[in-house]
């Protein structure tokens, strides 16, 4: 027999490899299932339990947010727990589940749900999180664009209306609700609206035609397309040569024949000594008065006593805001039948009345001679005098 070169022993099958990598597999899955138990929903710890003691996963399980109360809180429902997975959602609802009142967190989180396609999600929660803990510049304005982009003006408005309460002064936000107002198709509010955003500029001169046309519109839509000529006229008074263009000429036309103005819209013409207090004599519908002439006032205004001598009603339902020295003063929209100012006259004047002081404007003084009625006219005011001539219909 030859001689073997080896131990002499019984060959047996080799288990011990296989053994051990199932059992290292068995290992690694255990620790990655208890990894997905603990950051897997309610739903799904529940679905694995199941799997793993054998019984049937419950059909279409509801799933279970960890942050029921923060969307509670902030009006919102019906986001999938998917939304929150993301880290970026997970930690800013955890930051106002600790913080309920954390506006560093709160304004990521409602960008995010509208990036995230639940627009009305984010303008909601904007607003809940407003009324509760104070509303900011930068809700306000993501919430009002949330709800235009849902054509849903109603909220729109409700988001314009907490904008005005946040700053009277800001004309931005009196031009929000005025849209928001239009889209309903309130447009008398609209043009309250519209003429405030106007009122609240510092420097009428500088602002663009657009904020004029506006209110022409809005003129327009509530049936006194005469009046829509004025703020049209207005804006070329400011800079005639470089302003006068073909559409705009062609508006003033097509309103002047819709509402019949050229016989009544300006006329007659008159050259008056002022002075230098700048305050001029004037007849409103029959009743004397004295006021102040102001190219920087686009309208009309007068106390509340004179336009009771002129016998003009007040619209106190839709004010207008001006921006004066030291604030904001609040006027109603009101209409004079005929303003005259020596030989000068103009028929059908938006004028604005004061709800504030009887000596609004000064004692012995009822109001200002704005634009309303000047911008009817070729005007100048030098040497003392103040010229008017009327300006011709195109």
């Amino acid at each position: 027999m030859p001689e073997r070169l080896i131990p002499d022993y019984e060959e047996k099958p080799a288990y011990l490899v296989p053994v051990s990598i199932l059992f290292a597999f068995l290992i690694v899955g255990g620790v990655a299932a208890l990894f997905y138990f603990q950051l897997a929903s309610p739903a799904e710890q529940r679905a694995l339990q199941a799997l793993l003691q054998g019984q049937p996963a419950a059909k279409n399980p509801e799933p279970v947010s960890r942050f029921g109360e923060v969307y509670s809180s902030l009006g919102v429902t019906g986001l999938p727990v998917t939304f929150e997975r993301k880290s970026e959602a997970a930690r800013l609802l955890d930051q106002l589940q600790r913080e309920p009142c954390d506006k560093e967190a709160i304004e990521p989180l409602a960008k995010l749900m509208v990036e995230s396609g639940y627009p009305r999600e984010g303008a909601t929660g904007a607003m809940k999180f407003g009324e509760r803990c104070g509303h900011t510049d930068d809700l306000l304005e993501l919430a009002y664009s949330a709800f235009t982009r849902l054509s849903d003006y109603n909220g729109a408005l409700g988001v314009s209306e907490e904008m005005v309460k946040l700053s009277q002064a800001r004309p931005r936000y009196r031009f929000l609700r005025g849209t928001a107002y239009e889209r309903l198709k309130n447009y008398k509010a609209a043009l309250s609206d519209y003429i405030s955003t106007l009122q609240l500029f510092s420097d009428l001169s500088n602002v663009a035609g657009t904020e004029f046309y506006r209110i022409s519109r809005m003129y327009d839509a509530v049936g006194r397309p005469c009046d829509a000529i004025t703020p049209l006229e207005m804006f070329l008074s400011y800079d005639v040569s470089n302003r006068q263009t073909p559409q705009i000429s062609q508006l003033i036309a097509e309103y002047a024949t819709k509402g019949n103005c050229r016989a009544t819209y300006a006329t007659g013409a008159d050259r008056i000594v002022i002075g230098t207090s700048n305050i001029v004599d004037v007849t409103i519908n029959g009743a004397r008065g004295r006021m102040i002439v102001d190219t920087g006032a686009s309208m009309v205004s007068m106390t509340q006593a004179f336009a009771a001598r002129a016998r003009i009603m007040a619209d106190e339902s839709n004010p207008i805001t001006f921006q004066v020295v030291g604030g904001t003063h609040q006027s109603a929209p009101g209409y004079a039948q005929l303003i005259e100012v020596g030989s000068a006259r103009a028929a059908n004047v938006p004028v604005a009345i004061s709800m504030g002081s009887a000596a609004a404007y000064g004692p012995q003084v009822d109001g200002l001679l704005g634009m309303t009625f000047l911008a009817r006219f070729n005007i100048t005011l030098t040497g003392g005098a103040l010229e008017l001539k009327p300006r011709v219909l195109n």
